[in-house]
């Protein structure tokens, strides 16, 4: 076959040249050109974008004939080429092939292990919804201590994503206990008013109060409160008198006092409040231990609406993990709800107690 005219030669390893340098991707040989024509010097000038660039000479590998290697160097009139194409040795091609392979390994790695977090994220969420759901707790007293100690979650994002948690228990469990009456709307409006004020100032002393100290005194209060409610299940003390209808006839000034400390708790801890709210509203005003959690549950609605926003805002929720955890809330959360609505009283305060005494010993030993 007859040679392609030198003029055609050098304009397709020109454009050879300009894709391989346009995709950036490395070779592992020096790009040559032979034999450039003078002609080719006028339509070199005219290509916009081209980098100046001088021609040395070099001999060929095999030393049979010179070549003319285009490369970037001194600017010289007249010669124009496009953007030199990255050049590396034979070594260098496998050690950015070995450094390719382990970056694709380790995203591979990092890609396995956010899905397994999300799935633990959203099995916790579950459960933490469930328990919640049932026993009127938002969740949260599940939450935090399963993200920091199961998934090494910071505890400053722990108690943000907690709060996102607790407001979607409290809002998917609650139609449940409307549906029995067993919210009343007077105490639950409220305990949400006064519990409103303070959640946000609670949420704003997560990261300045010493969190190891809170946990403590909290599980404290748990151990006591269970251990209160586990006695009078068991009979060992006598039983406050059941009120029906509590909500309608309890006292404001102590609810709004209630709720007060609750909503101060709630946003500073990340939980929902029914681990104070609960044991208060039956220990103290005789509610009935299902009216009790439907009172909590409604009526922190608000305040962990308040408290989720804040942390969002500050910058306390860990968002990779947040959707999933929430989703399994819901889930557990209406699950929970259908759950303590078919519960006799007795065996729902004997869970509620348990539940409480193994949360506090865990935050004791926190």
């Amino acid at each position: 076959a007859a040679p392609l005219p030198q003029s055609c030669a050098m304009i397709l390893m020109t454009a050879a040249t300009w894709a391989v340098a346009s995709a950036g991707t490395p070779a592992a040989f020096s790009f040559a050109v032979a034999n450039v024509l003078p002609p080719l010097v006028p339509w070199q000038m005219k290509k916009e974008g081209l980098l100046p660039c001088g021609p040395s000479q070099a001999n060929s590998h095999r030393g049979k004939q010179q070549v003319i290697l285009w490369s970037r160097g001194v600017p010289r009139p007249g010669r124009h080429i496009a953007p030199a194409i990255q050049v590396a040795s034979p070594v260098h091609c496998r050690h950015a092939s070995k450094t390719d392979g382990d970056e694709s390994s380790s995203s591979s790695s990092s890609s396995r292990s956010s899905t397994g977090k999300n799935f633990a994220a959203a099995a916790i969420g579950t459960i933490a919804g469930g328990l919640g759901g049932a026993l009127g707790l938002g969740g949260g007293f599940l939450v935090v201590p399963a993200l920091t100690s199961l998934l090494d979650v910071e505890p400053r994002l722990a108690i943000g994503t907690s709060s996102c948690v607790v407001l979607a228990v409290s809002c998917v469990a609650c139609p449940a206990y409307i549906a029995k009456h067993l919210a009343s709307p007077r105490a639950s409006l409220t305990i949400a008013l006064s519990a409103f004020l303070t959640a946000r100032f609670g949420a704003t002393l997560t990261g300045k109060a010493n969190p190891k100290t809170l946990k403590r005194l909290f599980g404290a209060w748990l151990i006591i409160v269970s251990s209160l409610i586990g006695s009078q299940v068991s009979g060992i003390m006598p039983s406050v008198a059941v009120v029906h209808g509590a909500g309608a006839s309890a006292s404001l000034f102590p609810l709004l006092a209630l709720g007060t400390v609750t909503g101060l708790i709630s946003g500073l801890l990340g939980v929902g409040g029914g681990t104070v709210l609960v044991p208060a509203l039956t220990l103290l005003f005789g509610f009935p231990q299902k009216e009790a959690q439907g009172c909590a549950l409604l009526g922190m609605i608000l305040p962990s609406l308040v408290s989720a926003s804040t942390h969002w805002r500050n910058g306390n929720v860990g968002r990779n993990l947040t959707g999933s955890a929430v989703a399994g809330a819901l889930v557990g959360g209406w699950s929970g709800s259908m759950l303590a609505a078919v519960l006799p009283n007795r065996p729902l305060r004997a869970t509620f107690s348990l539940i409480l005494s193994l949360v506090g010993l865990k935050y004791l030993r926190s």
